[in-house]
């Protein structure tokens, strides 16, 4: 499932370039701008988006950085029919990475304590600023919640996706410990009953 998820991305994106109009006065010429466009799989309720989750976890974003990055599979006995045309295209993808703090995990196998990296589409490099249609802009110091799916080989993890996928864990007094959505899109509520629940049953089932 990892993998088809992986492909649908590969699939489904694409870049447009354009040039960004330079002005007489600049000496040094501006960025250029490149949309990224991407499908993502849309969840009916909480519970088809924990199903899915590899992990599911609060966390703090300590700090971020910008990669381009090949993530072709490997075709090999196991995966072959995925892609009966033999190899595959290179394909450079550019990502915003997030260092994670974990403080407490729901579903999957990670401690408190631990740090992961989660990535998005999107960044901006020396030259081109990658702006992707739908993505998660997090604040470094600020708490979320993340439904996450996993990789192998040392990928980052990434939301489930954009706009359902991730929750601010407010910290202000009058809000403590509510859940607010991070794209407005999001039509899926969360609560913290909701997070323990998941807990509860992850415990169970191990």
């Amino acid at each position: 499932m990892k993998i088809s998820r992986f492909l649908i991305i590969i699939i489904c994106c694409t870049v447009l370039m354009g040039c960004v109009t330079q002005d007489a006065d600049v000496t040094q010429k501006e960025k250029q701008v490149a949309k990224i466009y991407c499908d993502y799989p849309y969840y009916s309720s909480v519970d088809a988006l924990t199903e899915k989750a590899d992990l599911i976890i609060k966390g703090t974003i300590m700090d971020s950085r910008v990669e381009e990055n090949d993530y072709r599979i490997e075709i090999d006995e196991e995966n072959k029919l995925l892609n009966p045309g033999g190899k595959t295209t290179s394909h450079n993808f550019v990502h915003t990475v997030y260092t994670v703090s974990v403080s407490e995990s729901y579903k999957g196998d990670v401690e408190p304590d631990e740090i992961i990296e989660v990535k998005e589409m999107g960044g901006e490099t020396e030259t081109t600023k990658y702006i992707a249609e739908e993505s998660v802009t997090f604040t470094k110091n600020k708490e979320y919640v993340m439904f996450l799916a996993t990789y192998e080989n040392g990928i980052p993890s990434s939301l489930l996706n954009p706009i359902q996928g991730a929750y601010i864990y407010e910290e202000e007094a009058e809000d403590k410990g509510k859940l607010s959505i991070v794209n407005e899109k999001n039509d899926l509520a969360l609560t913290i009953e909701d997070l323990e629940e998941i807990k509860n049953n992850q415990i169970k089932n191990n």
